[in-house]
């Protein structure tokens, strides 16, 4: 059982990046985001491992470069 939700989750995420509505984290890009620096990819990363209790190879987290494949890893998780 997962100690948060999805919905809790994709906030916390929303949060680090400045967003309000989790429609424009479908368009954010890694590269093109002003907030999503290294430092926000490493909140992101450790709050995805916190709560997910799931620990990610270094391929898989260097792939997370945009907003679907934070979707994708959710998606992934909470089935």
């Amino acid at each position: 059982m997962k100690s948060i939700s999805k919905q809790k989750l994709t906030k916390l995420i929303l949060k680090i990046l400045k967003y309000k509505t989790d429609f424009k984290l479908i368009k954010v890009n890694r590269k093109n985001h002003n907030s999503w620096d290294s430092l926000a990819h490493l909140e992101i990363i450790f709050l995805l491992e916190k709560n997910l209790k799931k620990k990610y190879s270094i391929n898989k987290l260097n792939k997370i470069s945009n907003g679907k494949d934070l979707i994708k890893i959710l998606n992934e998780n909470f089935r």
